[in-house]
């Protein structure tokens, strides 16, 4: 008896929970750039693009970009993708190395914790990820920030195929694979207006997630679905505002959270 293939409206919907769960996983609270791979499922995908041509230094030393202090808290205002407002409340506390951040509704989601530090002039975050939980960590030494920071300086963090990512679907009793990547670039500096604080020249850096399923049937690509996190860094305040850009749970649309620095406590 043959099973055919779920509607594309169904499949969409699937790749968008699957990727995005994976990409949230990964990216934690502020996203990542670069890491050191340590799964080789294959790649690359072909879904990151060539990088451009590096342009003008912002910053010689990221660290500014990113205070790492145990006791700072930071607290965010935001607009959920139905209009609704909430609150999200970022506070470190001290890790070896480096700190751990907690929010307690980023993108408002819900609870999060990420492990952050500063190696060598970077920004990263070092806890290894295991993504299809086949006991083999995918990736590790996550870099959210790089030294120097140069308008349009890419870092890939992940591009490759990751077995068992997706339920079965084509009906061979196999699950399916997933073509992952996810990339960063620093697009450059732009006022960012708060929520009560003054006006904030930041630099912005996008973080792009794209993925899609691959049928172990007979190979076949689903089309690719891209989440695209925005963040705002401002010296020696760091993080002044998030933006997410992700496709809907039903598939259909774009769902866009956004969420912008009301105050901010434990800094030099």
């Amino acid at each position: 008896m043959t099973h055919p293939l779920p509607s594309t409206g169904k499949r969409q919907r699937v790749l968008a929970r699957t990727a995005l769960a994976t990409a949230l996983t990964m990216l934690a609270l502020a996203g990542c750039g670069g890491s050191d791979s340590t799964d080789d499922d294959s790649g690359p995908t072909g879904l990151v693009p060539a990088a451009p041509a590096l342009g003008a230094t912002l910053f010689n030393d990221a660290t500014v970009l990113r205070p790492l202090v145990a006791g700072a808290s930071w607290q965010y205002a935001g607009i959920a993708p139905d209009g609704d407002s909430y609150a999200n409340v970022i506070t470190q506390s001290s890790a070896s190395p480096g700190v751990t951040e907690s929010g307690t509704n980023t993108f408002d989601g819900g609870a999060s914790h990420v492990h952050v530090t500063a190696v060598n002039g970077n920004i990263i975050q070092p806890d290894p990820i295991d993504a299809n939980g086949d006991g083999i960590n995918d990736f590790a030494n996550l870099i959210e920030l790089r030294s120097p920071v140069r308008v349009n300086d890419q870092i890939v963090a992940i591009d490759q195929r990751l077995s068992n990512m997706v339920p079965d679907l084509d009906g061979d009793g196999h699950a399916e694979a997933l073509d992952l990547a996810t990339y960063s670039r620093v697009i450059g500096t732009e006022d960012v207006d708060l929520n009560g604080p003054p006006t904030q020249q930041a630099v912005r850096i996008d973080r792009i997630t794209a993925a899609r399923v691959v049928l172990s049937k007979d190979g076949q690509k689903l089309p690719t679905v891209t989440s695209t996190q925005t963040v705002w860094y401002a010296p020696s305040l760091g993080v002044v505002r998030r933006r997410l850009d992700q496709p809907s749970e039903s598939g259909i649309g774009r769902d866009v959270t956004d969420e912008r620095l009301t105050d901010w406590d434990g800094l030099p």
